[in-house]
């Protein structure tokens, strides 16, 4: 590219200079205009208004030649400022959400949103003309405010709960506090433990937790500092008559003991277990129906012990069967008797989810009692779920698991109509009733019931396999369990094995397998054509099957064994017969030619004779047999 002279460059320059000039005058000749044209003898009005027209002027020589699209800052569809450009209108809220919570975390929804300014639109020119665009600290500043005007207005502080989606707010944190008590004391039925708030580790975030402490432990870190006092009572305790380091304490512990004597408690149902008897705990106390259960226990493994014991013990037998109690020359397992199901009860009662309590500003109309906010959060809620089956499920099966109708699970499923309809592993949908803060119980447990020792087996290599022979039957013993059990709500969620000990023993039932591999047998000729089958033929038993081949054709051994006979058996003629050793014979008849010697071993499959017409016969053919201990049985199943 070949340069430009240095005159050229000089007239190109003097021409866009002059060019901009005349834009810039026709934009300021309406200014100087009204400047001529104002009436006004006030000076002080005079020079204001000079003041405004020369602003103007200038934000509008700036509008013609600023790079890039102007844009509006909205809050809540009101226009808060304008921003050179988008990228330095989201800098400055940015900033803005920071001086904002400068004093503490404030939780604050707004709707922020940016707008190209169009030049062309009426309104917009008249909002130019209103508001100077603003830049760096001016900009960050407009905004702020306008955030500030946001957060106010009618609004009030409180405190919302949130719990994964589901959010209300209350007026004061006490609420908060007396809402939740409520919900767990229901479950608490010893009165062991007490809702706390966790007090955030930041002093910036209005943020606190909720959490489960025993009443023994030290809970007044739960005291947020930040919460105000109030004179309003609470409950019947008004905040100002006790110390302020108690205020806490008073609010979670006054609702507890007021309310929860109008709020019945819910008791969690002990796991049912079938007992020896197959009987349920005696109504008068779980002490009493434990040892009821036990004496039945014994006196029920006592007859089955004794009707298992041959007639020779006799009443010696008799006497020693019923005694099925702990070894008392055992004092460990006496001292773990004793020690089963004394710490059994409600080890824990906290909430499912976790739940957290903000700080923020709302409208009034938001704001809800504390007796509203007990029934929502207690009323359970249909959601959507899905029960995978397991093996020994049916339809009244699951119905009572998932805690809905047989009729309910049809309607939400398509194509299932009866047991049959449902297979294992099959995805069912449910629908999963719980309420929006469900309580969760951690309860110790002790039952004691039957158990099984695991089949014992012992290799037989005399047996093929898939044969079984029980040599010892087996005897159920007695144990006691005890176990952790996590409830939600009044269902039972997880259950954690803790300890047991064993009463009586369980006598495994033993088994003897076979591991011998099952005898097989092979087409002794190929081609097989059958003439005649095995069964009665002109009122007698024909004992084989008849192979038609021609005269010569190869005959195989069927199975491995010791040829046993080789030479002229009556009607069979020429006749081979082998012994397999385990009472198994097979026989090739009507030979034309014998090809092994009394006494050799054969494997499956070595050539052995050729077939023929010899003996009772009418044509050639091969006459197969097997006999099981002597006894002529049909070949083909076995061949098969």
């Amino acid at each position: 590219m070949k340069k430009i002279k240095f005159k050229t460059r000089a007239q190109w320059g003097y021409f866009r200079s002059a060019i901009i000039g005349t834009a810039i005058g026709m934009m300021i000749a309406p200014g100087i205009a009204d400047l001529i044209r104002e009436p006004d003898n006030d000076d002080s009005a005079n020079k204001s208004g000079i003041k405004e027209q020369i602003q103007y002027c200038v934000d509008s020589i700036l509008t013609a030649f600023a790079p890039g699209d102007r844009v509006k800052v909205i809050i809540n569809g009101n226009v808060v400022a304008i921003a050179k450009n988008r990228e330095e209108g989201e800098a400055a809220f940015k900033q803005a959400r920071l001086n904002y919570n400068s004093d503490g975390i404030k939780p604050l929804w707004v709707d922020v949103s940016y707008e190209e300014v169009n030049k062309d639109n009426q309104e917009d020119k008249k909002l130019l003309k209103k508001m100077k665009t603003k830049k760096d600290d001016e900009l960050v500043k407009v905004v702020t405010e306008g955030l500030t005007s946001c957060s106010r207005g009618d609004k009030k502080l409180a405190y919302t709960m949130r719990i994964d989606d589901y959010i209300v707010t209350l007026e004061k944190f006490d609420d908060v506090v007396s809402v939740l008590e409520k919900v767990q004391s229901s479950y608490d039925t010893n009165d062991d433990f007490r809702v706390g708030l966790k007090q955030p580790e930041s002093k910036n975030v209005a943020m606190y937790e909720v959490e489960i402490n025993e009443k023994l432990e030290d809970v007044e870190r739960n005291v947020p500092d930040k919460i105000e006092n109030t004179e309003e009572t609470i409950d019947g305790v008004k905040e100002d008559e006790a110390p302020a380091e108690d205020s806490t304490e008073a609010a979670t512990e006054a609702p507890a003991e007021t309310e929860s004597e109008t709020t019945s408690k819910v008791e969690i149902p002990q796991f049912k277990r079938t007992f020896l008897t197959g009987s349920e705990p005696d109504a008068t106390g779980e002490e009493n129906a434990g040892e009821k259960v036990e004496e039945e226990q014994n006196s029920a493994e006592s007859e089955e012990t004794s009707e298992g014991r041959d007639e020779e013990g006799g009443e010696d037998a008799k006497e020693e069967s019923t005694e099925l109690s702990v070894d008392e020359s055992n004092p460990e397992v006496v001292e773990a008797e004793a020690k089963l199901g004394s710490e059994d009860g409600i080890k824990y009662v906290g909430f499912s989810d976790r739940i957290y309590v903000v700080e923020t500003y709302v409208n009034s109309s938001e704001i809800k009692d504390k007796d509203t906010v007990y029934n929502d959060v207690t009323t359970p809620i249909d959601e959507s779920g899905v029960y995978v089956v397991v093996p020994g499920d049916c339809l009244s099966i699951i119905a009572e698991k998932v805690g809905m109708s047989e009729d309910k699970i049809k309607e939400l499923n398509e194509g299932i109509e009866d047991d049959g309809d449902i297979y294992y592993d099959d995805r069912l949908n449910i629908l999963v009733s719980t309420p929006p803060v469900e309580v969760m119980v951690e309860k110790q447990e002790t039952y004691t019931e039957k158990y099984y020792a695991d089949v014992e087996y012992q290799d037989d290599g005399n047996m093929y396999i898939g044969e079984t022979s029980v040599v010892q039957e087996g005897s159920p013993g007695i144990h006691t369990v005890t176990d952790l059990v996590t409830y939600k709500g009044n269902l039972e969620s997880d259950r954690k094995h803790i300890d047991e000990v064993v009463e009586v023993s369980a006598v495994a039932q033993v088994v003897l397998r076979g591991t011998k591999s099952k005898p097989t047998y092979m087409y002794p000729v190929t081609n097989w054509n059958v003439t005649s089958n095995f069964g009665y033929r002109w009122g007698r038993l024909h004992a084989g099957t008849d192979v038609g081949v021609p005269q010569g054709t190869t005959v195989r051994a069927s199975r491995g064994g010791q040829v046993i006979t080789a030479g002229w058996v009556g009607g069979y003629g020429n006749c081979v017969i082998i012994d397999h050793g385990d009472g198994v014979s097979t026989r090739y008849g009507h030979l034309s030619q014998v090809l092994v010697t009394v006494g050799q071993y054969v494997d499956q499959g070595d050539q052995i004779a050729l077939s023929g017409n010899t003996g009772r016969s009418t044509g050639p053919h091969l006459h197969f047999e097997i006999r099981i201990n002597g006894e002529a049985v049909d070949p083909l199943p076995y061949l098969e």
